[in-house]
């Protein structure tokens, strides 16, 4: 092979490789983003849950501290019969 013809074939794949490399990487990087605002997403869900749940928590103690007290009425009212 001549030197002509090494330097025609390094020009074309040169660029190649250059456009290559600089494509791999803005994917990669878009990738990263991508999977971070992803994982910043469910972050996020999941805290609003653990919210919502501490809530429902206390609801369901205070519906079973009245259904107790409810109980306790009525069979004060069966034992006064």
């Amino acid at each position: 092979m001549d030197l002509t013809r090494l330097y025609g074939t390094a020009e074309i794949v040169a660029p190649l490789l250059v456009f290559m490399a600089v494509a791999l990487r803005r994917f990669r990087t878009g990738m990263q983003a991508s999977w971070r605002e992803e994982a910043e997403a469910y972050r996020s869900k999941v805290d609003r849950q653990e919210q919502e749940l501490s809530a429902l928590r206390a609801e369901l103690r205070e519906v079973r501290r009245e259904n107790q007290e409810l109980h306790d009425r009525v069979r004060e009212l069966l034992n006064n019969r």
